[in-house]
């Protein structure tokens, strides 16, 4: 066999010698202290940055992304202090520290006049909670947030934690400069009483993933663009458990019926070209649970759509400047 060429991470864009400002930040969280159920997840920062050097950044399409296209930093994980401790208490000092190193580094960014994109890559849900809020706290404006989830994630607790990953759109809605109409859920198909009660009195729209077969992921993009018009910062988040345990299972909650690698695939893609999306977190990839690494596969199939989207939205910006 002939030996692979080595590769930076991420495709080769991540040179671990280079230091923000970037194009994009990306963080690891190993953390799956707020798991209800199959834990794993804390493995995934690893697992996706040792096969991302498998291949270079190139998407579907052809669209080759080099580090002249895009600069990419990656800052490492966020580690917890302890990863066997689960407590509230320790979900809370995490989930803090999540929040201040994210609103920092957009500060920062901005400051040197960069509109940083940030992916962070989970862990389980609970982390979306520090995410948002301080993605919420890094940018004077208000944000809308696309959510594409088998789950609502709406609970306001679960098994007695407020900070679970069933509760990261709650937590949202109540931290943040969130409002219900400025949050869409893609791909639903597992409830609760509870849930539903909740979305349907706040107006909050969800697509279920039978919906979403039928309408088209195309769709999809133009609802949830209509529902956060006028917004100028989007958050786009990735529970892997949307997508059909068919082809994802390495998940700690996995509900059949989900939608196919192909239409996640094109709703991260559509909904990152169609909305000003500045950050984008993946979760709850669990490579034990899946053999195969089919799971994980995906998720880095995301990855470098992202970045063959952000490249092109660069190279537009930069032709659009007066010279």
């Amino acid at each position: 066999m002939p030996r692979m060429i080595p590769r930076h991470p991420w495709g080769g864009l991540a040179d671990p010698a280079a230091r923000p400002p970037a194009d994009v930040l990306i963080f690891g969280l190993p953390w799956e202290g707020g798991v209800c159920w199959r834990g794993g997840a804390a493995a995934a920062p690893a697992r996706l940055r040792e096969i991302s050097v498998t291949s270079p950044s190139i998407s579907e399409r052809g669209e080759i992304v080099t580090p002249a296209d895009l600069r990419v930093v990656d800052l490492g994980d966020i580690a917890p202090d302890d990863p066997a401790d689960h407590s509230e208490a320790a979900r809370e000092r995490y989930l803090g520290l999540v929040e201040r190193e994210v609103a920092g580094h957009l500060r920062r960014a901005a400051l040197a006049g960069k509109n940083a994109f940030l992916l962070s890559i989970g862990g389980d849900h609970s982390v979306g909670i520090g995410l948002m809020r301080g993605f919420s706290a890094g940018l004077p404006e208000g944000y809308g947030v696309v959510s594409l989830d088998a789950h609502p994630d709406l609970f306001d607790t679960y098994d007695g934690s407020s900070l679970s990953h069933a509760c990261p759109l709650r937590r949202a809605l109540d931290s943040t400069r969130l409002r219900p109409e400025q949050l869409v859920i893609l791909g639903t198909r597992s409830y609760n009483e509870v849930e539903l009660a909740f979305m349907r009195e706040h107006g909050i729209r969800f697509v279920p993933a039978r919906d979403l077969d039928a309408m088209g992921t195309g769709a999809a993009v133009d609802l949830a663009r209509a529902r956060l018009a006028g917004l100028g910062n989007v958050y786009l988040t990735v529970d892997i458990d949307v997508a059909d345990p068919a082809c994802a299972s390495g998940t700690g909650a996995p509900v059949a019926g989900g939608l196919s690698s192909r239409q996640t695939i094109d709703l991260v893609r559509g909904l990152t070209e169609a909305l000003p999306v500045r950050a984008m977190d993946i979760v709850e990839v669990a490579p034990a649970l899946d053999p195969t690494g089919s799971t994980l596969f995906l998720a880095l199939q995301l990855v470098f759509e992202t970045f063959a989207v952000l490249a092109t939205k660069r190279r537009a910006n930069a032709a659009a400047r007066p010279r």
